[in-house]
């Protein structure tokens, strides 16, 4: 009897060592900064709140993303894609939830602690999120982590809504330049996320590419940013995909 009570205790006492580390290691392991929800200072601020106030809340298409986004609208001097923008998106209507140098963790913020999905129910998220984070030094792995957390939030504040996650465009001239690697090591990431039901996953960036694989200025006219070249081939390429996701098809 008191070896079956000696064994017991033995057995009690290894699981709740097991139990504890697992608890410590979870205490040690801490998520990514790009996964961390975090607002931005200086101008930030109150570009988000104008954001929010000019935005229709009725819009069927959200486009959530960074400057490459809120530039589908010429602004502060930029050429950018008003034309397209209204020629594509004005009437249906959509809504640009683009703020100039967001990362993955500015975005959390704004659709967690700032509550910006709250009142919207579009049809279709269009996400397009991440270059920053690659260009200010942030692994192509923690930058698909940061990206995953922010489609898992979608999903659970707008569970009726369809997600169309963008790839991450190409940048720099150059098809040799190492962000471009970057840059398809994170989509070949995210485009798992896809389950074709809820969340779809598309990659337009061969259309902003020359021939020879290079980036013309008439394109990406700072070879990031789309001039109305760049907003229009965009245009074109997600046409038949966000069609086909507002009808329901």
């Amino acid at each position: 009897m008191r070896s079956f009570q000696t064994i017991f205790c033995i057995v009690i006492f290894a699981t709740g060592v097991v139990d504890l580390k697992a608890k410590e290691l979870k205490a040690i392991v801490k998520p990514p900064k790009t996964c961390i929800p975090v607002p931005r200072g200086t101008w930030w601020p109150n570009n988000h709140k104008n954001m929010l106030k000019r935005e229709p809340k009725n819009m069927k298409v959200m486009f959530l993303g960074d400057s490459i986004t809120m530039m589908w609208r010429s602004q502060s001097g930029y050429e950018g894609g008003t034309n397209v923008w209204n020629e594509y998106y004005k009437d249906i209507p959509a809504g640009n939830y683009g703020i100039s140098g967001d990362k993955t963790e500015h975005v959390l913020w704004r659709i967690t602690t700032s509550d910006d999905l709250k009142g919207t129910n579009p049809k279709v998220v269009v996400l397009l999120i991440g270059i920053n984070n690659l260009l200010q030094k942030d692994t192509p792995e923690n930058t698909s982590a940061g990206i995953t957390k922010i489609v898992k939030v979608i999903r659970k504040k707008l569970p009726e809504s369809k997600i169309l996650l963008l790839a991450v465009f190409p940048c720099w001239k150059s098809p040799k330049h190492p962000m471009r690697g970057k840059v398809k090591t994170v989509n070949k990431t995210i485009a798992k996320l896809a389950d074709d039901k809820n969340i779809f996953f598309l990659d337009i960036g061969d259309v902003l590419l020359e021939k020879d694989g290079s980036i013309s200025k008439k394109v990406l006219r700072d070879g990031l940013h789309p001039g109305e070249e760049g907003y229009r081939r965009w245009a074109k390429a997600m046409e038949p995909t966000l069609e086909s996701l507002l009808s329901g098809k």
